[in-house]
């Protein structure tokens, strides 16, 4: 659709009265109801005893209403509507409704109406005037191009005053001497001077026509020879094309010996790759395997230094404790020997401890007290080792 179909039918729906106002911008996207409206207006202005349901809200009721407009037209006014593209509702439903709308106008234009009609259709009449709008619009540019063409000529005037003069002048001295002849002989000169001038011009057009039919020719000949050179090669190509060389056997040969041992190169290329790649992930675990040993031989080593700090201290006590028990009063020397336990007790407790003690004197080791730091510090070590 175009825009000017569009633009005429606003301005013939503006002429004809229509209330709503309607611009080329409505048409841009389907616009159904007001498509539905023009219809209904168009079928009321026609045959105001039509009798057609407004009732479009769902897709059944469009269609019914579609189809009865445009059976209206067809049987009452002989006009063909497109029903799919009134129901698209877009600028293709313009062109549609620019049908009925030119036959409304054209009626309305050859007819002067009844009394009725004029006074129903007064506020139309006042709308109506606006279809000179074109026209005045024509006229408007028209007006506008003369001043164009008559600004051009004007600037025009300072060049041409000199010559209009001239010949002015000429055109006086020639009415003032109609008896003499040098007016006359001036014109002559004049006339034989451009006539001269005009077939130098011709000489030089023809040898300029010569010399390009010369040109012509060499260029022909020139594009035969090229011809006759490629129709030969063709034919040599084709000759060559045909022929099997001698070598050619033993280059598809070579070829597939080449592409034999590139497989084999893929081959162990991959394997190859495989297999640093399994290399790679033994050495990750090994030495994932490594650390994981140093921090237990750590911690073992943190174990054992710990207990050796323990029994390090166990003994400095059971030392001080010693040596506190040598310097008392109990008869007891630095360095001496004790059998039996330590703790005080009844007396038949400490025979029973006696006898006992002289039974275990082959057997166990007597307990010494003064023992110094050096020898606790040699036997943490014999441990450690």
């Amino acid at each position: 659709m175009s825009y000017r179909d569009l633009r005429n039918f606003c301005e013939i729906m503006r002429s004809l009265g229509y209330s709503r106002p309607i611009s080329v911008e409505n048409f841009r996207l389907p616009n159904f109801e007001l498509v539905a409206d023009l219809c209904l207006w168009f079928a009321e202005r026609y045959d105001p005893s039509c009798d057609i349901s407004d009732n479009i809200n769902e897709e059944r009721d469009r269609v019914m209403f579609i189809k009865s407009i445009c059976q209206l037209f067809l049987t009452k006014a002989r006009i063909k509507l497109n029903p799919k593209k009134l129901y698209e509702a877009n600028g293709f439903a313009v062109k549609e409704l620019l049908k009925v709308a030119s036959m409304l106008n054209k009626a309305m234009n050859v007819s002067g109406g009844d009394e009725d009609e004029m006074i129903s259709t007064m506020d139309f009449n006042m709308n109506s005037k606006l279809s000179n709008l074109r026209q005045a619009r024509t006229l408007a540019n028209e007006i506008t191009e003369a001043g164009a063409k008559l600004f051009d000529s004007l600037a025009k005037e300072t060049d041409l005053r000199e010559s209009r003069e001239k010949a002015l002048e000429f055109l006086d001295s020639f009415s003032r001497n109609l008896g003499s002849n040098t007016e006359q002989e001036y014109i002559e000169k004049c006339i034989r001077d451009l006539v001269g001038n005009q077939s130098t011009q011709m000489n030089q057009m023809n040898e300029m026509i010569e010399r390009l039919r010369t040109d012509e020719k060499e260029l022909e000949s020139k594009i035969q020879k090229r011809a006759a050179e490629l129709e030969r090669s063709d034919k040599r190509l084709q000759g060559i094309s045909q022929v099997r060389p001698e070598f050619l056997d033993e280059y598809e040969k070579c070829e597939q010996e080449i592409e034999k041992y590139y497989n084999m190169y893929i081959e162990k290329f991959r394997n190859l790759d495989f297999l640093e790649h399994q290399l790679d992930t033994y050495n990750e675990k090994e030495l994932e395997k490594k650390k994981e040993n140093e921090k237990a031989l750590k911690k073992i080593q943190e174990k054992f230094k710990m207990e050796e700090f323990k029994i390090i201290n166990e003994g400095n006590e059971d030392g001080n404790i010693m040596n506190e028990m040598g310097s008392t009063r109990t008869g007891f020397n630095k360095g001496g020997n004790v059998v039996g336990n330590i703790e005080g007790g009844d007396d038949d407790e400490d025979e029973d401890a006696e006898g006992e003690g002289s039974e275990d004197d082959g057997d166990e080791e007597p307990i010494s007290i003064g023992s110094n730091d050096e020898e606790i510090e040699e036997e943490g070590s014999d441990r450690n080792y």
